[in-house]
């Protein structure tokens, strides 16, 4: 579905953020902030919510895995935007990407319809969606993904995905009991204060440390972070309950995208392309490593990300 922001935002009691310290999540709380709205922030930390925000925001102390602190930050909401959740790779991290985005937002739905509050905007990740019948490489003229292109099944080997997926279904049952839920689809966030990073972050990074030796015949689709605070907005104002919208940007293959930072930053973009099969080896291997090393957090090279580059 297409939305026009010739719209007027309209202003609720007051908007619940959760993940309001996050990258996607802080854009959109100053946003907010700055047209006017009153916003109550779900935090673990409340000094770094006051670094971040000031006095500008109400914080509430509590996490998605904790039913009581939602139940508390959902009073007297008339629209949440649940931005929290885990955005990271690899099989070792499946059952913490379960608790986060999945059970996560079923204690936040349960809440927020307990409490009476107002529309829902559940942000998930167009990572998710598929053309049916499609394996391996997308030819350039194949038919581009949309908002209806939800696979029947969960993705295999790909923790991430498959959380959102799952999430996806709790909020589609809430939906179908009567709670006004909408779905936000994001592709690929880029802009300032991705500090932490994304994985889309990881990548620039990576370029800048001059750690990306090579590419493959991947394709991309990237939004400013503004475009999404504001598609997000939208959504909110417009999105119907259990229908999912796709907030996207421009599609570029790997190597355009590489060339960009190249012509950017004055550095060398890597010349090698690798077969998807040879891919799918260092996936396997990098899922090892990942296994191996008990302080990682994502891994850069997994099954999840091998797949996704075919």
């Amino acid at each position: 579905m297409m939305l026009s922001y010739s719209v007027r935002i309209s202003m609720p009691s007051q908007t619940l953020i959760t993940g309001a310290t996050g990258f996607i999540g802080r854009r959109l709380t100053r946003d907010l902030v700055a047209r006017g709205h009153r916003v109550r922030i779900l935090a673990r930390s409340r000094r770094k919510a006051r670094d971040l925000f000031g006095d500008h925001v109400e914080v509430s102390i509590g996490d998605v895995g904790d039913p009581a602190s939602l139940e508390k930050a959902c009073q007297g909401i008339g629209m949440i935007y649940h931005i929290a959740g885990i955005y990271r790779f690899g099989l070792r991290h499946r059952r913490e990407l379960w608790n986060t985005n999945v059970e996560g937002t079923e204690n936040l739905l349960r809440s927020a319809a307990a409490a009476g509050a107002g529309k829902v905007v559940h942000l998930s990740s167009g990572g998710v969606l598929k053309k049916s019948g499609i394996v391996g490489p997308v030819d350039p003229v194949s038919p581009l993904l949309d908002e209806n292109d939800f696979p029947a099944e969960a993705p295999r080997f790909c923790s991430y995905k498959s959380s959102k997926w799952h999430a996806e279904q709790r909020v589609l049952s809430w939906a179908r009991r009567g709670l006004p839920v909408v779905i936000a689809s994001t592709t690929c966030p880029i802009g300032r204060g991705d500090e932490t990073p994304t994985p889309t972050g990881q990548i620039i990074q990576d370029f800048l440390r001059r750690r990306f030796p090579f590419y493959c015949r991947t394709g991309l689709n990237f939004i400013g972070i503004g475009d999404l605070s504001r598609g997000l907005q939208l959504v909110a104002e417009s999105g119907q309950a259990g229908e999912r919208y796709l907030l996207s940007g421009e599609n570029l293959w790997l190597k355009e995208f590489l060339d960009l930072l190249a012509r950017e930053t004055g550095l060398p973009a890597p010349r090698m392309s690798l077969p998807n099969a040879l891919i799918r080896l260092i996936g396997c291997a990098g899922e090892a490593l990942d296994f191996l090393n008990s302080h990682s957090t994502s891994a850069r090279v997994c099954l999840e990300t091998a797949l996704q580059a075919g």
